[in-house]
């Protein structure tokens, strides 16, 4: 099983944002193993301006239909930006704030 980098552009559309995240949640966590890391891109303000995935697929066919298959990219809340291999090289746990 490979790793593989998910990039996602957000599209603006904080309404549909809100009536989906618990889909978008859902979804991920149901996702298990076959998600390393999940997380928001932020502009300055620490507003969303995308997010970034790593998944472990067979292959970038089978990464890119996992991440189109995100409750937000069919309410047009993300848009798939690109599909890349990834190797974990190291891994820490972040810090507790």
């Amino acid at each position: 099983m490979a790793h593989f980098l998910v990039e996602y552009a957000e599209l603006g559309h904080a309404a549909a944002r809100e009536e989906k995240r618990g889909e978008h949640i859902a979804y991920r966590k149901g996702l298990g193993s076959a998600m390393a890391l999940a997380g928001p891109l932020l502009d300055d303000d620490g507003m969303p301006t995308g997010s970034v995935v790593i998944l472990a697929a067979d292959d970038e066919a089978g990464a890119e239909e996992l991440a189109l298959a995100d409750p937000y990219i069919a309410a047009g809340v993300l848009e798939l930006v690109s599909v890349r291999r990834y190797r974990i090289a190291a891994m820490k746990p972040p810090e507790s704030a």
